[in-house]
């Protein structure tokens, strides 16, 4: 304080700065809170004159009517008010240059700021004279209020421009673009784990099942109810659809199927196939926020459409994993490990928004994995979990140490490697990829048409209901479909499958 008033008697008869201390280190000291004292009234400045405009714009909004619009004469005046008004709040006195700062920041960042032009109007503050001014009285300008402010959103990188990605600034914004309220959005989103914690059903977002793999294992299935799909899907069609993956990824892509995939690496002298281990679940929900992130969303948005899009599995769900066989001590680890993975957020196998942000997520990987793959001659696709690289030929021992060196990539980059579905498969050896012979042509496995064209025939003798032994509801539906699949993948070797199909009595 004794600083302080020399300061002001010394600059009062003209003198510096520096001669009125006799310690250059009090001087520097009193210097430095002097510089942030005025940083922070200019930041509290610039939220409370954007908070103003954002007000104003709402309002504009509300009524709809051309007079309040801010472009005009009269909308730029009642926003101008507005920023004084604000800018007495923070300041709790009226100076003389207020007015004037507010006109200052109207003509050179528009007469109403938008939330994105923050550190503009900041700038544009510390810049102007008279307020630089006011923090030589014995007096400065202090902070008396802050108005609420949220990171805007950004532009996403520059390989990204041009995807028209909603605006999305606030979690307000959110809300309203999902038309829901804010307390709505909360609750969807479940930052706390609150609604699934509860035990109560009507509470949950999802629906579960647990469902045996083919290889061993079981797979948790985490359906999201209707209300919580509808808020997915309109983030599916309107942000993760118009952002592409790379041309690596197969699966869930717009365009791309199993058979495009499969007809890649046809007629190769070597196929290799990997494969990922609980490639849903072990992608964490902070992941999928930093994917927002990298899209422009601010930080609070990001973490509630990652809320949006990911789940913590209740304990009490987790635990009731059918781990039967595995007794004793076994089945218990393997129910720990279960909780254990599910229990914190990640992405559910069941929601619409999960394989597009998978892909998305993979992104880096599908980019190392297929430079890998270049520099050795071969081709790289990824269809979900299933990871296909094909080349001329070589040895099955150099095949299975060029997986040593993919699978390190794939750990590198927060994956697991199954090591015991790795296959190695020479051309003197059926060559399977998304379940097609890629030998020679992308083709049906003989011993699945045969069982598929003698279970027609059966239909057609005995009747449906004979090979119905699934108990399926739609049987004629489902058969239907898997005849699609053989005449998509070979219309004419199909045509005797689809003269049996018309032949069958279907009632």
């Amino acid at each position: 304080m004794e600083g302080r008033t020399a300061f002001g008697a010394k600059a009062a008869e003209g003198g510096r700065v520096e001669d009125s201390y006799d310690d250059e280190e009090a001087a520097a000291a009193w210097l430095a809170a002097r510089a942030r004292a005025t940083q922070a009234v200019a930041t509290a400045l610039a939220r409370a004159f954007l908070a103003a405009c954002a007000s104003q714009a709402q309002t504009a909004a509300d009524a709809g009517g051309p007079v309040a619009a801010p472009h005009t004469a009269t909308g730029a005046r009642a926003a101008a008010a507005a920023m004084q008004a604000c800018g007495r709040r923070v300041l709790r006195r009226k100076y003389p240059w207020l007015a004037r700062l507010v006109r200052h920041v109207q003509a050179a960042a528009g007469d109403c700021p938008r939330p994105a032009q923050h550190d503009e109007v900041r700038a544009l503050i510390l810049e102007f004279p008279p307020f630089r001014s006011a923090f030589e009285d014995d007096e400065p300008p202090r902070v008396h209020a802050w108005f609420p402010w949220h990171e805007c959103m950004r532009a996403p990188p520059r390989r990204l421009a041009g995807l028209n990605l909603p605006q999305l600034d606030t979690p307000g914004d959110l809300a309203a673009w999902l038309h829901v309220s804010v307390g709505e959005l909360a609750w969807f989103a479940d930052p706390g784990g609150w609604a699934e914690a509860s035990g109560v059903e009507a509470l949950r977002h999802y629906r579960y099942r647990w469902n045996a793999k083919a290889g061993g294992g079981w797979r948790l299935l985490e359906i999201p109810k209707p209300r919580l799909a509808a808020l997915q899907r309109k983030i599916l069609r309107e942000i993760l659809d118009r952002v592409p993956p790379h041309a690596a990824a197969q699966g869930a892509v717009r365009g791309r199927s199993a058979l495009g995939n499969a007809a890649m690496h046809a007629d190769c002298g070597l196929v290799l196939r990997l494969d990922i281990e609980d490639f849903f679940p072990r992608l964490a929900g902070a992941r999928i926020a930093a994917l927002f992130r990298t899209l422009g969303y601010a930080p609070a948005v990001a973490r509630l459409l990652a809320g949006l899009c990911s789940h913590a599995t209740p304990a009490a769900v987790s635990s009731t994993a059918p781990c039967a066989g595995l007794p004793g001590i076994d089945g218990l680890r393997a129910r720990r490990d279960l909780a254990d993975m599910y229990g914190s957020p990640h992405l559910p196998q069941g929601a619409p928004t999960s394989p597009a942000l998978a892909n998305l997520a993979a992104y880096r990987l599908d980019l190392r994995l297929d430079g890998a793959a270049r520099a050795c001659g071969w081709r790289y696709t990824r269809y979900v979990d299933d990871l296909f690289f094909s080349g001329p030929g070589g040895s099955p021992a150099h095949a299975l140490r060029t997986a040593q060196m993919l699978q390190g990539i794939v750990l590198d980059e927060g994956y697991r490697p199954n090591f015991r579905k790795t296959r190695v498969m020479p051309r003197g050896r059926r060559q399977l990829v998304t379940g097609l012979v890629v030998n020679r042509r992308a083709a049906i496995p003989r011993d699945q048409f045969d069982r598929f064209k003698a279970m027609l025939t059966n239909c057609l003798r005995h009747g449906a209901a004979s090979q119905n032994r699934d108990g399926v509801a739609d049987f004629r539906a489902s058969v239907a479909g898997r005849l699609a699949w053989f005449e998509q993948v070979n219309v004419a070797r199909a045509a005797k499958l689809r003269a049996l199909f018309d032949a069958i009595n279907w009632a």
